[in-house]
């Protein structure tokens, strides 16, 4: 595999861009913003992007404002945040590198998400 290859991530197998050995330029499917998915999936995503800063993750939605008011809750609302935090640190068990769920955490939003 070359080094920035583009790739599609469903987000069903959540740890998936994990596994990729190269960076790469990531089209995320399904829309996450759209209004029936459960801020605690996005948490889950978002986690997953946040702990895989070598991969640039692209975002199409049909729901910019929706993508602003999650960044906004996660960056501004303590609450949201520490939700997002717990779902940082059952991706990272799942990964058995639970010992790493310490610190800050990023900023947001998130350097290596962009939307489309």
């Amino acid at each position: 595999m070359t080094q920035n290859q583009e790739v599609k991530w469903s987000c069903d197998t959540l740890l998936e861009p994990f596994s990729w050995r190269y960076p790469k330029i990531v089209r995320v499917q399904p829309d996450l913003f759209e209004p029936e998915v459960r801020n605690a999936w996005r948490d889950k995503v978002f986690a997953a992007m946040a702990l895989c800063p070598e991969h640039r993750f692209w975002l199409r939605t049909a729901y910019p404002q929706l993508y602003g008011q999650y960044i906004e809750q996660i960056a501004h609302d303590r609450l949201e945040w520490l939700a997002w935090r717990v779902a940082v640190s059952q991706v990272l068990r799942e990964l058995g590198r639970q010992e790493e769920a310490t610190g800050d955490g990023p900023a947001w939003p998130l350097a290596n998400v962009d939307v489309e």
